[in-house]
């Protein structure tokens, strides 16, 4: 059986809801030949020794993406970058290492009234928001993915369109929650969240996005190639939220 240390334990759980097919092998996704087994019969499989090569590999990657990211910044000054503050959550790994991402405030909300709400679990509710989005490789060209219209995108109804990744939480969704006066932390940029009128941009390593999974062109989600292990460039544009 899983060992109790595994439960519930990975970073992309249950970020918003079952997000069957979302992130559900992100983490393993990115190291692509460590695998977690579920069941041993002898019951002596080294848990935590893969769990920290996992941790291992991640911070080996955040670090090696890190030169790149900052190499786009630096040719990409006219905006003001503002670096995340929030540590990747290794589980054995005793470090603390940025998660690496890095966002412009293009404009300030229009309208402040939205007001993000959060279930019991400290999970937040998906609103639907109305917006316009892009997203670029580091390496620049046509836009991957894009949505210049605007169009309306709800991470808990599979009948809209559904390009999101880990970015799209963090980049949307405020940085805390308050329950009863306490403040309690969340994963998202800024305090308040993305609202109506809001535009940001948005760096993000490999491991927000696609990982390891390099994404084909098709027409729908994906305009142009994704290689893998790719950092990308997000930009929204709320237009409405509720």
């Amino acid at each position: 059986m899983k060992p109790s240390f595994m439960k519930d334990s990975l970073p992309f759980k249950n970020n918003l809801y079952s997000m069957k097919n979302l992130f559900k092998t992100v983490l393993f996704a990115a190291l692509g030949a460590i695998v977690f087994v579920s069941c041993n019969k002898k019951d002596d499989y080294d848990y935590e020794g893969e769990a920290l090569k996992v941790d291992r590999y991640i911070d080996s990657l955040l670090r090696a993406e890190k030169i790149k990211i900052d190499e786009y910044m630096s040719e990409n000054s006219d905006v003001t970058w503002i670096a995340d503050t929030l540590t990747y959550p290794f589980y054995f790994l005793d470090k603390k290492t940025p998660r690496g991402i890095h966002y412009a405030i293009l404009n300030e909300a229009t309208d402040d009234s939205y007001e993000y709400k959060f279930n019991s679990s400290n999970n937040p509710i998906a609103p639907e928001w109305k917006l316009k989005y892009n997203v670029h490789l580091l390496t620049g060209g046509d836009a991957v993915q894009s949505d210049l219209e605007g169009g309306k995108y709800n991470m808990s109804n599979p009948n809209t369109p559904n390009p999101f990744t880990e970015a799209w939480i963090i980049s949307l969704f405020p940085s805390q929650n308050k329950v009863n006066g306490n403040i309690i932390p969340y994963k998202g940029l800024t305090e308040k969240g993305q609202k109506k009128g809001s535009k940001i941009r948005v760096i993000v390593p490999s491991l927000y996005a696609y990982g390891s999974l390099a994404k084909k062109a098709d027409g729908k989600v994906f305009l142009k190639d994704i290689p893998a292990n790719s950092p990308l460039v997000y930009e929204f544009d709320i237009m409405e939220i509720q």
